[in-house]
């Protein structure tokens, strides 16, 4: 008896010593962030008493990972926002890029030299939702170069502070949550554009396959919920112009996993 109760006392103890370690485990220090910026115009641009005539210029603004997370899994990070925030077909590196808008608009104003068309791009990248498991990062785009109107767009990078490695929604979602979140966001969708709850989506000119709603490719987390984006052009005509959705972290809850790391607590 005396030594079956030491025994007992013995588990206990390792029991408790082991609950005390994972709760004293210290957690990872989060990604710290810099804020870098490219800009590179014509001189005079902006100032009317030097350059009175149109004109182009090109801006990126975006965050950097330093510190809180290994080399790699920095680098990455890195390396996923500088590729986002330039098209495939550019020439690689935003001078190189700058300097091909420059080229074009002087092509252009060269033929055309009565025009007023000024040439602009501005890509913005902020950090919008950092915790351990997921980092959301948002990418806004404003171009023009021509054409009938600037192009906008909007994207999200979702990436593991740990690895850096690109985290698809599927992997936060419950068993069911592929299917709640499309109901969810179809309710939404057509409460944004005012379309009746029984009424075909392409009889308000939207184009999904087989007029069946379906998830936006564009995702991310703020700190207000799950934002789903369309951007122009990609569910129905640009001229109806982008949707942007938000579902709350209350309306989450059985739809994003629990112990995904993701719901405020």
């Amino acid at each position: 008896m005396r030594f079956s109760l030491i025994c007992v006392t013995a588990v206990l103890c390792l029991s408790w010593l082991s609950a005390c370690r994972r709760e004293s485990a210290p957690q990872p220090a989060p990604v710290r962030f810099e804020t870098r910026r490219f800009e590179k115009a014509l001189p005079g641009c902006g100032d009317a008493s030097k350059r009175p005539e149109p004109c182009v210029s090109f801006q990126v603004v975006w965050p950097e990972a330093v510190s809180g997370a290994s080399g790699e899994a920095r680098a990455r990070i890195n390396a996923a926002v500088l590729a986002a925030l330039q098209p495939l077909e550019a020439p690689r590196g935003f001078e190189a890029e700058a300097d091909q808008w420059i080229r074009d608009y002087q092509r252009f104003h060269a033929e055309f030299a009565d025009s007023g068309i000024t040439y602009f791009a501005r890509r913005t990248a902020e950090v919008i939702f950092s915790s351990p498991a997921l980092i959301t990062i948002e990418i806004r785009t404003d171009e023009f170069h021509g054409g009938p109107e600037p192009e906008s767009a909007r994207a999200f990078l979702n990436l593991a502070p740990s690895t850096g490695l690109a985290v698809e929604l599927d992997s936060l979602l419950e068993r069911q949550g592929a299917k709640d979140l499309t109901r969810l966001a179809e309710w939404r969708f057509r409460q944004e554009r005012h379309i009746p709850q029984d009424s075909p989506l392409s009889q308000a000119g939207f184009t999904f396959e087989q007029d069946v709603f379906s998830l936006p490719r564009q995702w991310g987390f703020s700190s207000r919920g799950l934002l789903l984006h369309y951007n122009a052009g990609e569910v129905a005509p640009a001229s109806s112009g982008s949707t942007s959705l938000l579902a709350p972290w209350n309306e989450l809850r059985g739809i994003i996993r629990a112990d995904a790391g993701i719901l405020p607590r």
